[in-house]
């Protein structure tokens, strides 16, 4: 099941938002990570959050596609893509080029690359007319 998030939902979300930064983005420090905490808090909060709800009622994942390592390979990032999709015409998203696994989703849900640099990957993916 999707939904969206609920204030008491926001410390799972920020553990899965670090552990899953961690697990995917080894050639950052994890003191990076842990120095962002805050500032994605906070923004968090203020953003358009879907979460993925396991059977035993557990986040198992959210937009931003962030899922939780035990969840992983089971077509949920998949499920809350195209359901954002379902309800933004256009949507824009960044990632590491060295984190060539999201680029190569990204690409196979209809993202195309309109900026990239050695440290970032801008994507853009507009709903057909």
């Amino acid at each position: 099941m999707i939904r969206k998030m609920k204030p008491a939902d926001l410390n799972a979300i920020m553990e899965i938002w670090l552990s899953s930064n961690l697990d995917a983005h080894s050639f950052v420090g994890r003191q990076y990570w842990q120095e962002q905490l805050p500032a994605v808090r906070a923004a968090i909060q203020d953003a358009e959050v879907y979460c993925y709800i396991a059977t035993n009622d557990t986040i198992a994942g959210f937009i931003g596609l962030f899922v939780v390592s035990k969840y992983r390979q089971q077509g949920i990032s998949s499920q809350l893509l195209v359901f954002v999709q379902g309800y933004h015409q256009q949507l824009t998203l960044d990632s590491y080029p060295q984190n060539q696994r999201a680029v190569a989703f990204y690409h196979r849900h209809g993202f195309v690359t309109s900026q990239q640099d050695a440290t970032n990957v801008h994507m853009t993916c507009t709903a057909p007319e």
